[in-house]
């Protein structure tokens, strides 16, 4: 290659670099910014490799791969939401984003009423919702229903039975995952739908329940 079509390329390259890096700019999802900023970093690499700017050349080659990783964790984020709306309700797509901690038997993580500033996940012990008499098995996310909510408080008590590792996400970093993507916003809403149904049909069958055991303890005595 002549030093006239390396001049070429590297003039070419610079020129995609920066309508690349426009589009990055101009981007309204975390996903399209992303693919927008990973292809002017590989540009970059292209024209610093070509150039022979080794600054340029640096640079991009430490922000290539880590806008390529950030990239693939959006991606996956959104198509495991997704999988999660319709079909099972888990939330296993949230754990790389949270933060671990444990309670002991007996301590309440949260009271209904209190102003609330985080959701958790529980990873291992049993967490009980006091109020509505329901108890949360390992993989269940809970404690989200305040971000939806006009007053911002929690909506029952959560209280562990037993020792409990958790992780958990501050409602900061849980609306930026909710703002930063449309269509994960659209699925996590399906999806909080969804967990609340299947809670009413779970304190409607425990309420079903406590009215029938009278009937059938007369019925035994009779």
């Amino acid at each position: 290659m002549t030093s006239d079509h390396i001049l070429y390329l590297v003039i070419a390259a610079s020129w995609m670099q920066s309508a690349a890096a426009v589009a990055s700019a101009y981007s309204k999802t975390m996903i399209r910014l992303r693919i927008a900023s990973t292809i002017a970093n590989f540009l970059g690499v292209v024209v610093g490799a070509t150039s022979g700017n080794i600054a340029v050349l640096s640079r991009h080659i430490v922000l290539f791969p880590l806008d390529l990783i950030r990239l693939r964790e959006m991606r996956k984020l959104v198509a495991s939401v997704k999988r999660a709306a319709d079909g099972e309700l888990k939330v296993e797509w949230l754990k790389p984003f949270m933060h671990p901690c444990s309670v002991k038997a007996g301590a309440v993580l949260f009271r209904k009423g209190e102003e609330a500033d985080r959701a958790y996940m529980l990873i291992e012990g049993e967490i009980e919702l006091s109020e509505m008499g329901i108890g949360l098995r390992p993989g269940t996310l809970f404690g989200e229903m305040a971000l939806f909510t006009e007053e911002g408080v929690r909506t029952a008590t959560a209280r562990a039975l037993a020792d409990c590792r958790l992780l958990s996400i501050s409602y900061e970093e849980f609306e930026q995952l909710y703002f930063q993507n449309p269509q994960f916003g659209l699925y996590l809403v399906r999806l909080i739908v969804r967990r609340l149904h299947a809670n009413a049909q779970q304190i409607e069958a425990q309420q079903l329940e406590a009215l029938a055991s009278p009937r059938t303890t007369e019925d035994v005595r009779a």
